[in-house]
């Protein structure tokens, strides 16, 4: 059984969804926003990142992605579209299709935060769901906070039902390790959400799977 799960940026699939991969066969990690910018632009958000500029440092998330995704043995696939730091718009259901319309199984961002907003997650949703109203959505984390008790919108609740997973210790220890793999997206990101390599954190996930 093929599965595919939509990844927004580079991280967000193995923050939000490690045991959906995490030994499991034949999954494929579709990640959206991959286009590097013209050479020469530095955005904000890279600028701690140590890279010359945003073009490297997509390269550079391009590597880190790949070995973090190497440790669960899921395989790794770039869209192309220009993330809307770089200047980027919107995400078009024909640019999803070909990657998503045969899998068996499709996972989504829910796009539904605690903490932070990301609206390029509701982008990504909103575009796989007009492809595959059948997909699960997976709870964005460290938006989260990594909790599973987070409500849906009616409209997407509707024919739905959560699945909370508990992480047992082997897993989180595997799933901190590849989050370490993303080494210069984690300042940032520790610095809005707290420690993201603590096992101890990563306790739950959660999915919102057709009833």
């Amino acid at each position: 059984m093929r599965t595919v799960i939509l990844s927004t940026h580079y991280d967000d699939a193995v923050l939000s969804g490690w045991t959906l991969m995490d030994g499991v066969a034949d999954v494929d990690v579709v990640t959206v926003f991959t286009q590097p910018p013209e050479p020469g632009f530095l955005s904000r958000w890279d600028q701690g990142s140590g890279a010359p500029d945003s073009a490297t440092r997509v390269e550079q998330r391009a590597a880190e992605n790949r070995a973090a995704l190497a440790l669960a043995g899921a395989r790794p696939t770039d869209v192309g579209v220009l993330e809307g730091q770089y200047g980027g718009g919107p995400v078009r259901p024909d640019e999803l299709e070909p990657y998503i319309a045969d899998a068996e199984v499709v996972y989504v961002p829910a796009a539904v935060f605690i903490q932070g907003t990301n609206t390029e997650h509701a982008l990504v949703r909103d575009a796989a769901l007009a492809v595959r109203p059948d997909a699960r959505l997976y709870v964005d984390q460290p938006y989260c906070q990594f909790r599973s008790d987070v409500p849906l919108p009616l409209q997407l609740a509707k024919g739905r039902s959560l699945r909370a997973v508990t992480l047992d210790e082997p897993v989180r220890t595997r799933k901190a390790e590849a989050i370490g793999c993303y080494t210069g997206e984690l300042p940032n990101l520790e610095a809005f959400f707290g420690p993201l390599t603590d096992p101890d954190v990563l306790r739950q996930e959660a999915f919102w799977i057709e009833t």
